[in-house]
């Protein structure tokens, strides 16, 4: 049975009825919708970091793969604390494609997700063998380790890296005295023409530092260098969101919009966008939306775009202490059929046959949920999670 077949079993058709096109309201919903037994866990409810893989268990797990299926395991750098960049490569095609995945270290589930990925390649079999022959996949299974590491004491993990307090740096995109932890997402623009930087971007190419304030980016942005990648999928996750019928968004998506990026680049992008939601709307509690999303090309989806490589970005519901427990299998199964349909299109040229323009069919985005506080409501603090 195909992996998406398997899905389909499991879930059964999403929804009620065709995506809404609007956007509700507070009101337009049950109140349930947003109580325990709603889309997020009691107050009290305990969340078990344990039920996720740990740094240690994922460097052995990877151990594990080496060798099997033709993948290929290796760490390509470090981070502040010492630990290890994890990279996996796997098949000798001529399209070198890259999947990064918990740049946010609180963005555990599209982690689990690539390990499930990994785990088919080793076995072998099961379509993997035709993939493999047309890509090269690169996986960078958890870009911030030290984000996650207080999981593994069973502590929140953070969304940025672990740069030191008394570390600073001047920066052109948030400006002087930057001091500690950084988000590895926005440390994309190291190696872009610092001129094409100032033209589209308006930043003061003088402000940027020699060295990257995440050397988790900088070893991707190095492998991706040295191999030419062709297309990079950035995996994360958000916050909760519902569309016009009501059903809670658990994928979303989104292009380069950086004007920078080249055309056929951005093509490339919204065939992968479109292929995705085209091929697994129909299925168990794959519901879609547009992420709105940046335009500068400090972000990944952007930088890259600048590039020339196709860039996307896919968003799932689910940060680390919005979630709890209770929808992992499922979450990680829909973010698990999304990468396998997308190696799938890219590999038979299904993709490619895509009008980039079916982009724009994927629904607008939904309506926010802070828990019960609606979007017209947050502060500050709501706005800080972000692509």
């Amino acid at each position: 049975m195909r992996r998406r077949d398997t899905l389909r079993a499991i879930g059964g058709i999403a929804g009620t009825g065709v995506l809404g096109t609007g956007v509700a309201s507070a009101e337009d919903c049950p109140d349930d919708f947003v109580r325990p037994g709603g889309p997020f866990p009691p107050e009290t409810a305990n969340i078990n970091y344990n039920a996720f893989t740990s740094n240690e268990r994922l460097y052995a797990t990877l151990e594990t793969f080496d060798g099997r299926g033709g993948i290929e395991y290796e760490p390509i750098g470090e981070t502040w604390e010492g630990r290890p960049v994890p990279y996996v490569r796997v098949g000798s095609g001529d399209t070198d494609v890259f999947y990064v995945t918990q740049q946010h270290g609180d963005e555990q589930h599209v982690t689990e997700a690539v390990l499930k990925v990994l785990k088919r390649f080793a076995a072998g079999g099961g379509g993997t063998d035709a993939i493999r022959d047309e890509l090269t996949l690169h996986v960078v299974p958890r870009l911030n380790p030290d984000g996650w590491a207080p999981a593994d004491d069973g502590e929140t993990p953070r969304r940025e890296n672990a740069r030191p307090d008394d570390v600073c740096h001047d920066g052109p995109y948030f400006g002087r005295d930057q001091c500690g932890s950084v988000d590895p997402n926005r440390q994309h623009y190291f190696g872009i023409d610092p001129e094409v930087l100032a033209e589209y971007d308006g930043i003061d190419p003088d402000l940027i530092p020699d060295e990257n304030p995440s050397p988790e980016t900088q070893a991707f942005l190095d492998r991706a260098d040295e191999v030419g990648a062709d297309i990079v999928c950035d995996w994360h996750h958000q916050f909760t969101l519902r569309n016009g019928d009501c059903e809670l968004i658990n994928a979303s998506t989104k292009w380069p919009l950086n004007e920078a990026a080249p055309d056929d680049a951005v093509a490339l992008s919204r065939q992968i966008s479109a292929y995705a939601y085209q091929e697994t709307r129909g299925y168990g509690h794959t519901t879609w939306d547009t992420y709105p999303g940046g335009t500068t090309a400090n972000i990944a989806r952007n930088g890259h775009g600048v590039r020339g490589r196709g860039s996307v970005l896919f968003e799932f519901r689910g940060q680390a202490d919005d979630l709890g427990n209770a929808s992992n299998g499922r979450l990680v199964t829909v973010i698990e059929t999304v990468m396998t349909a997308v190696l799938e299109g890219l590999a038979s040229g299904a993709l490619y046959d895509v009008d980039p323009a079916a982009a724009d069919d994927i629904p607008p985005r939904g309506d926010y949920f802070w828990k019960e506080l609606p979007k017209s409501e947050w502060g500050p603090e709501h706005e800080a999670y972000g692509e």
